[in-house]
């Protein structure tokens, strides 16, 4: 099976996801259309809010045993947590850019940084 290619623009993203290149996932008002509330995307409800966070729809924060919200319980082990406890990204040592590759949470670096304890 082979894999088809995506297209690309000059910024290096797919064609229809650049704003820049006019990309057709973008509305007029420069705002994706699926959830533009003017355009009455796809994923805006009846009560003109995003059908994900409509509780008048039927949306709950699904909760631990905690009694926390889930992605963010760290006995859990919350997906929005770093090592430091902290929301991955609001915390200072994990949200640091890498200089040396120019990346947001560098896995090399990371790596070297936790084999000289530098943590």
């Amino acid at each position: 099976m082979v894999k088809k290619q995506q297209k690309k623009c000059v910024h290096n993203l797919r064609k229809t996801l650049c704003r820049h290149c006019g990309g057709g996932s973008f509305c007029i008002h420069n705002i994706k259309r699926t959830i533009c509330k003017d355009c009455k995307g796809s994923q805006i409800c009846i009560h003109n809010r995003r059908k994900s966070a409509c509780k008048e729809c039927g949306y709950t924060i699904k909760l631990c045993p905690h009694n926390k919200q889930k992605s963010k319980c760290y006995e859990c082990g919350g997906s929005e947590l770093c090592i430091h406890r902290v929301i991955r990204t609001k915390c200072k040592q994990c949200s640091n850019i890498c200089l040396k590759h120019r990346k947001r949470n560098c896995t090399e670096c990371f790596l070297y940084s936790i084999l000289n304890n530098d943590c």
